[in-house]
């Protein structure tokens, strides 16, 4: 019907306007950018349903149904309709093919139709003029069958499951189309199953041995022992400068080595298959000293027994820092274009950080060194004994570096104990252990705000800003006293709290804090 050209919104337009009046054939095409044939077909319809339906012509979804037209008389069609009941009529088989149809029907007709023609032309004359039956393809299936059919439609083979399906849709006459659609199958292996099924019963399924796998299955377990073998040596011992593995540099070494050949991807699959891949190295958060749990402990007891009068301090450097542009991550608008920094670039000097963190107030005390050493840190102890003069007892936590632990800092705290207050202990943490020292967060929280996305023209003002930002901090702490406080407004990498599982020293907090 000429309605199905145009969607319903067109259709109704051209409708309304011919209920009023105002159907133009020309000017309704340039409106609604369409033929002018289609608005003269539609014209037509509606003069059809105001003539025979005039009750109906309102009625925007009512469409008279077209009469179906016969076939135009010629000689192929002619021929071709006088042909086809006879040479159906002889066929003995349950189900038609097309092709033998198309023999026989061109070995009697003088006008015949070619193949394409012909097939176009069967079809539609058998879906007017044949009723077909539904054709069962299979007839039976034995009962004890059909109990192995009930327990692979419900098993986890998906193999089994298809022949199942197939076999009971078959008996029930379904088509073929449905059983492709419902199994996801092709018609050559349901014609296949079904045709096995009738000369062996389920006997056919059966998977038999194929020699050519157990051969292939043979030359994969050599193919992988061999690239085994080549993945735990190293590189250089086959001329190679290389310290780890490539996949080419694998697939290289190993066709000089051994024969067949093998090519990239199957390398690639191989090693896929073996278990292997890359992975990137991680840093490990371990200590090698045998004291560990011992030092935990003991820090664990002095801060869960901290009395007033007792302070607990994290201490540790901050630097070196290269004073010169530097990266980081920054806001921007999504058609900014990200900022760069030179590769080479002049410092215009460096800063380094001497800091300790009160755990129980989260104030920081810091000034700055130009180098790490004893020194530095007697100078530190000078100034906490200085600050908390009113403190019965100070403890110093820092890592395991060679000044923390030198023979002139503990001659100084032994002497500074026998007659001066407050008291000065020591809770040194396990070696390698800066992952605990819970400064580091502080120092990452330092190093978002003021050093990451910095370009300080001197030593100078890259100080102020460090000032700056711990006076903020401590200032912060004291209006909201809470001990071991949470991140700083988000700038720190972790709640400054001592934990022994926590990792205060992340890698991106530390960005842009070496030189």
């Amino acid at each position: 019907m000429y309605r199905y050209q145009l969607n319903i919104e067109k259709a109704n337009k051209l409708r309304q306007s011919f209920i009023d009046g105002s159907y133009n054939t020309y000017s309704l095409a340039k409106q609604l950018k369409v033929s002018t044939v289609t608005t003269w077909r539609y014209k037509r319809e509606f003069e059809n349903i105001k003539s025979q339906y005039p009750d109906r012509l309102k009625d925007f979804g009512f469409y008279p149904e077209q009469p179906k037209r016969d076939h135009w008389s010629t000689p192929y069609w002619d021929e071709f309709s006088l042909l086809m009941p006879v040479i159906l009529a002889e066929e003995q088989s349950h189900s038609i093919v097309t092709r033998e149809i198309w023999e026989k029907y061109a070995a009697l007709s003088e006008h015949t139709y070619k193949w394409k023609t012909f097939k176009y032309t069967f079809v539609k004359w058998v879906k007017q003029n044949v009723i077909l039956t539904p054709n069962k393809y299979l007839d039976k299936i034995a009962p004890q069958d059909l109990k192995t059919l009930k327990h692979w439609r419900h098993g986890n083979d998906h193999r089994l499951w298809q022949i199942s399906k197939v076999l009971t849709m078959a008996l029930q006459g379904a088509s073929k189309i449905e059983m492709i659609l419902q199994t996801d199958t092709t018609y050559r292996t349901i014609r296949q199953w079904l045709e096995g099924y009738k000369a062996k019963g389920l006997s056919a399924f059966d998977l038999g041995y194929n020699p050519r796998n157990h051969k292939q299955t043979t030359a994969l377990k050599y193919r992988k022992e061999r690239l085994l073998k080549l993945i735990h040596e190293t590189p250089k011992l086959h001329g190679l400068n290389r310290t780890s593995w490539s996949m080419l540099a694998l697939t290289g070494v190993y066709n000089k080595l051994y024969t067949p050949q093998l090519s990239y991807a199957q390398i690639c699959f191989c090693v896929h298959q073996m278990g292997y891949g890359y992975k990137k190295t991680r840093e490990m958060l371990t200590s090698p000293d045998p004291k560990f749990r011992e030092k935990i402990k003991k820090i664990q007891k002095i801060l869960q027994k901290l009395k007033p009068d007792e302070k607990f301090f994290s201490i540790d450097e901050y630097g070196p820092v290269s004073i010169k542009i530097k990266g980081g991550r920054t806001l921007k608008h999504a058609t900014e274009a990200p900022g760069f920094v030179p590769e080479k670039q002049k410092a215009k000097g460096i800063v380094i950080c001497t800091a300790a963190l009160e755990l129980s107030t989260n104030q920081v005390t810091h000034f700055f060194s130009d180098k790490k050493n004893t020194f530095e840190m007697i100078k530190l102890i000078e100034v906490l004994v200085k600050q908390y003069h009113d403190q019965e007892t100070l403890f110093l936590c820092w890592d395991a570096v060679s000044w923390h632990n030198s023979n002139i800092l503990k001659s100084f705290i032994e002497d500074h104990n026998l007659a001066n207050k407050p008291v000065i202990k020591l809770a040194p943490l396990p070696a390698s252990t800066q992952f605990l020292n819970v400064i580091e967060s502080v120092f990452g929280g330092l190093a978002k705000a003021v050093i990451h996305n910095s370009d300080y023209a001197c030593v100078d003002e890259c100080k102020i800003a460090i000032d700056q930002h711990f006076a903020t901090r401590n200032g912060y702490f004291k209006t909201h006293p809470k001990r071991a406080g949470r991140k700083i407004w988000g700038k720190e990498v972790v709640r400054a709290k001592f934990r022994e599982t926590q990792n205060c020293r992340k890698r991106a907090a530390m960005k842009g804090a070496t030189i």
